[in-house]
């Protein structure tokens, strides 16, 4: 990936063209990539038109996905079966519209990666909630009910928009909706799919769900950025800023508390992505410096001093931050003085002239 190729996202970057030429354009200046996906979206609908019986090969059906049948690849090719033509034309549009920007940000290959991640996963997540289903209510219609659609495709590059757009409010005719902004778009969603599963229109909403949560996953944690670090690790991706206001506080320590369960013995493995100049500086980052996480939000060591991990002496794991911090100063000075070296022009031997 280019980084002089990389266009910073704006809100004129996902404007939808309301005419014809605008269209056209559009299409023709999209990447192969997304028009690749989007062009699989629509032409899979076609298909199951012509031949509804796709449905049991595509779809995810339980009792399909294992035992007898083993279709075990409708857990991936869900995510691009859509028997319902506005479901189909929202996620050919969201991939064409998204695509544009992020194939140009991330390279195609990355786009595809995140893409095909979401996908499956979601899938895995709705193979399992309708196990978990029928667990819960012993009623086997739930194993054979056909779950498919691009939803968690969906919700999942809307997470991109949170990312990227944060605080642009959003437009409706030329005016704000109110104080809404980007990163209010996935809980607006999860609203909205909730209201659609409820009046029986679309059963999307485990979807979305599972797309906006793997989709952040993904950001948060998995994706490698230009500077070779791993995943977003910015206040502005932490998993609470999904929630409404009122409820950031508690979801706030929720996620903190989980976080700390799930990954407060697996601090070495941070440590893979940072740049490991002696075995001293490794020691001293393990005293605090990777534990930047307060309240579920990641802090540069220079912002905020980092906690000691559970066990240490909070004196000397400000000394071990310190000395690392040095270390890491004195091996960016050794770095810039090499560089510097490197671009010197060599110098010349004195010429020494033997008279007898």
């Amino acid at each position: 990936m280019d980084p002089s190729r990389t266009a910073p996202l704006t809100a004129s970057s996902l404007a939808v063209p309301t005419t014809v030429s605008g269209a056209i354009d559009m299409f023709v200046t999209t990447p192969l990539a997304a028009k690749v996906m989007s062009a699989t979206t629509v032409v899979v609908y076609l298909l199951q038109l012509g031949f509804p019986s796709l449905e049991s090969y595509f779809a995810i059906i339980a009792t399909n996905t294992y035992g007898a049948h083993s279709y075990v690849w409708n857990i991936f090719t869900a995510g691009f079966f859509n028997d319902n033509l506005a479901m189909t034309l929202a996620v050919s549009l969201a991939l064409i519209v998204m695509g544009r920007f992020l194939v140009t940000s991330w390279g195609a290959t990355e786009f595809v990666r995140f893409v095909c991640f979401t996908n499956f996963t979601v899938g895995c997540g709705i193979f399992v909630a309708q196990i978990f289903y029928y667990m819960t209510s012993f009623r086997y219609s739930y194993l054979e009910v056909p779950v498919s659609g691009g939803m968690g495709i969906l919700s999942a590059l809307v997470v991109t928009i949170k990312q990227h757009l944060g605080d642009e409010p959003i437009m409706v005719g030329g005016n704000p909706l109110g104080e809404l902004t980007a990163k209010d778009i996935p809980g607006i969603l999860i609203c909205l799919s909730a209201l659609l599963s409820l009046v029986n229109v679309l059963q999307v909403f485990t979807h979305c769900l599972c797309g906006i949560y793997f989709g952040w996953l993904y950001l948060r944690f998995l994706q490698r950025g230009q500077d070779g670090l791993r995943g977003d690790l910015g206040g502005h991706m932490a998993f609470y800023t999904f929630f409404p206001k009122v409820a950031q506080p508690l979801a706030q320590r929720v996620a903190t508390w989980v976080y700390r369960a799930a990954c407060g013995t697996t601090v070495q493995s941070m440590l893979d992505d940072l740049p490991q100049a002696t075995s001293e500086l490794g020691a001293a980052v393990q005293g605090g410096v990777t534990s930047m996480m307060v309240d579920g939000v990641y802090a540069l060591p220079e912002a905020s001093a980092a906690p000691p991990l559970p066990g240490s002496n909070e004196a000397d794991a400000e000394r071990r931050r310190v000395r690392a911090m040095q270390l890491l100063e004195d091996r960016l000075r050794d770095i810039s003085g090499d560089e510097a070296a490197a671009k010197a022009p060599p110098k010349e031997e004195p010429v020494v002239v033997n008279v007898e």
